[in-house]
């Protein structure tokens, strides 16, 4: 194998490295000079290896950087985002990663992101749940479990939006529901597994069903 070009990219701080199979890849400039890589330079494959993850590494770093840049991130989120830029990198590239770990490069971005002070939970939270604010606060601390959020942030959480049974009050106005079939007992559990279904609590939903007949 050998890098056929090194050639200037119209993004910032990189280049384009081509090999002898014409296969190419997006690479730091700086780690042009740090491998000691040039034009016509005969590689092998643990050389070729080695230029893989460090594009990897390169390229994932700077996605990580403009999501966390969109919005606060945690590190379960970037990971999981990451996994799927490096598969579509693969696909796109068509690199093959013979013993690259993937989970280890992810971590790495990771722990730079820590070392830096990226991660900041309480933000993250925050952002969340104003975010979702028309979601129910079961269904949104489910999420924010999900999401890798430990238990003592999601207990001082504090829901400053409107309350559920007034969410679901507002679901319902949206339904343009008619009063005579929700008076059926059918139609009425249908929609009752409905809200349920979105973390919302069964009391809430029998009140706000309540209401919503008693007041037409």
């Amino acid at each position: 194998m050998q890098i056929t070009s090194i050639k200037a990219s119209k993004t910032p701080n990189q280049v384009w490295l081509t090999f002898s199979d014409h296969s190419f890849i997006p690479f730091f400039i700086d780690d042009v000079v740090k491998l000691s890589l040039i034009k016509n330079q005969d590689i092998d494959d643990s050389k070729f290896q080695l230029i893989i993850k460090t594009a990897l590494q390169f390229k994932g770093r700077e996605f990580a950087l403009r999501q966390i840049a969109i919005s606060p991130k945690t590190e379960k989120n970037i990971n999981q985002k990451l996994n799927l830029y490096f598969r579509k990198m693969i696909l796109k590239y068509k690199l093959n990663l013979n013993n690259l770990n993937l989970k280890e490069i992810s971590q790495e971005i990771i722990d730079y992101l820590k070392s830096k002070k990226f991660f900041n939970q309480a933000d993250f939270v925050r952002y969340f749940v104003k975010k979702n604010s028309k979601k129910s606060h079961q269904q949104i601390i489910y999420m924010l479990q999900q999401l890798g959020i430990d238990q003592t942030s999601l207990l001082s959480i504090k829901f400053n939006q409107e309350s559920d049974l007034n969410k679901i009050k507002t679901l319902l106005d949206k339904k343009n529901l008619d009063k005579s079939k929700l008076s059926d007992y059918n139609e009425k559990n249908k929609l009752k597994s409905s809200l349920f279904r979105r973390g919302f609590n069964i009391s809430d939903i029998n009140t706000a069903i309540d209401d919503w007949l008693n007041f037409r």
